[in-house]
C-alpha cells in the first residue's frame, strides 16, 4: 500500500464499538483507534488455500497458531498506519491470484521475468507468487512504510531464504526505483489506485511507464475500488477525496499514458477490466458499508502493444 506522504494523517473517524471491540480496546495502548467500521477483531474465515500456505510456506502448523500469529501481526501492523486492507485481514486474500491473467504471470516469472508489486505492505502477494512460480529472485516489493517491509519478514517467517527484493519507495519521488527504470516486465498494483486522486493516479502511471520495459507484452495488472459510474469519490467515513474507476476510466487513465512532462514516448495498451462485488471471504458482514454502498471491485489488466 504505496500512500503519499499526505495520506499518513487521515482522519480515521471512530464509530461507537460492540462488545467484542470493546474487549478487545480495554487493553490497547495510545495509538490507532480500533473503534472503527474497519478494524474486525477476529478472522472470521480461513480459506484451505491460506491454511495451507501457511503450514507448507510459513511453517506454522494448525489454525489457531496461524490465527494467533497473524492477529499479533496485524495489530502491530495496524500501529503504524491503520489502513483497511490491514484491519479486515484483506492481505489474507493473496489478492493476485484472482485475476484471470494470474496463470499466465506465473508462467512468465518461471521464464525469467522481473516482476514489481507497487504498494507490496507486506509483501504477501509476492511470497504467493513465489510459492506458486517456485521462484523469488526475479520479484521486487515496494512499499512507502518500511515497517510494513519488516512485518512481512515477520508474518512469513522467511528472512534469510526469500530471495525477493523489498525496497521502500515513494511513487511520488522523481527518482522513485530509479534503478528499475526500464527493467520490469510486470507489474502489479493491488488495493493501491484507489488511495489516491486522479491526478496522482496519472502520476503513478507516468511512474509505472518509466519502469516498464518499453517492449510489446510488459503488462500491469491489479484489483481495487471501482464503481458503474467512475469519477470522484469523497470516502466520509475515513475523509478522503479519491478517484474510482469504471470500464472506459480504466482505460483512458493507461491511454493517457501519465506523460505530461513528456519523458515517456506515446505507448498504445490493450485494457480489460470488469466489476464485481466488492467483497472477502475474511469479513464479518457488519463490516460492509464503510466504503460506499455503490464500491465495487474491479479487476483489470493493461498490456503494451
Amino acid at each position: 500500500m504505496l500512500a503519499p506522504v499526505q495520506n499518513q494523517s487521515a482522519p480515521w473517524i471512530a464509530t461507537e464499538p460492540d462488545g467484542k471491540e470493546e474487549a478487545i480496546n480495554k487493553d490497547a495502548k495510545d495509538g490507532a483507534t480500533r473503534h472503527v467500521q474497519w478494524y474486525q477483531p477476529a478472522i472470521k474465515f480461513l480459506p484451505r488455500s491460506t491454511v495451507d500456505f501457511f503450514e507448507n510456506y510459513v511453517g506454522v502448523k494448525g489454525k489457531d497458531a496461524i490465527t494467533t500469529h497473524i492477529y499479533n501481526v496485524r495489530d502491530m501492523a495496524w500501529q503504524v498506519l491503520p489502513y483497511p486492507c490491514i484491519g479486515l485481514f484483506r492481505f489474507l486474500d493473496f489478492g493476485i491470484h484472482l485475476s484471470p491473467d494470474y496463470p499466465t504471470v506465473v508462467r512468465r516469472v518461471q521464464e525469467g521475468a522481473t516482476f514489481l508489486d507497487l504498494g507490496c505492505c507486506f509483501g504477501q502477494d509476492v511470497r504467493k507468487l513465489a510459492y506458486d512460480a517456485g521462484t523469488s529472485f526475479n520479484l521486487i516489493g515496494t512499499d512507502l512504510e518500511e515497517p510494513f517491509l519488516q512485518l512481512g519478514y515477520e508474518l512469513f517467517r522467511d528472512r534469510g531464504r526469500c530471495d525477493a527484493t523489498f525496497v521502500r519507495g515513494n511513487v511520488f519521488e522523481e527518482d522513485f526505483l530509479e534503478p528499475y527504470r526500464g527493467k520490469i516486465n510486470i507489474i502489479y498494483v493491488g488495493s493501491f489506485l484507489h488511495l489516491f486522486n486522479e491526478a496522482q493516479q496519472k502520476k503513478v502511471v507516468r511512474q509505472v511507464n518509466r519502469l516498464l520495459r518499453p517492449q510489446k507484452g510488459s503488462m500491469v495488472f491489479g484489483r481495487h475500488l471501482g464503481a458503474e459510474k467512475g469519477g470522484h469519490f469523497t470516502m466520509k467515513s475515513i475523509g478522503w477525496d479519491l478517484y474510482r474507476h469504471d470500464l472506459q476510466t480504466i482505460a483512458d487513465l493507461f491511454q493517457s499514458n501519465g506523460s505530461a512532462d513528456g519523458d515517456v514516448q506515446e505507448v498504445k495498451w490493450e485494457v480489460t477490466s470488469s466489476l464485481g462485488r466488492y467483497e472477502s471471504a475474511n469479513w464479518d458482514d457488519d463490516r460492509r458499508g464503510w466504503q460506499g454502498d455503490e464500491t465495487k471491485q474491479m479487476i483489470f489488466t493493461a498490456v503494451r502493444l
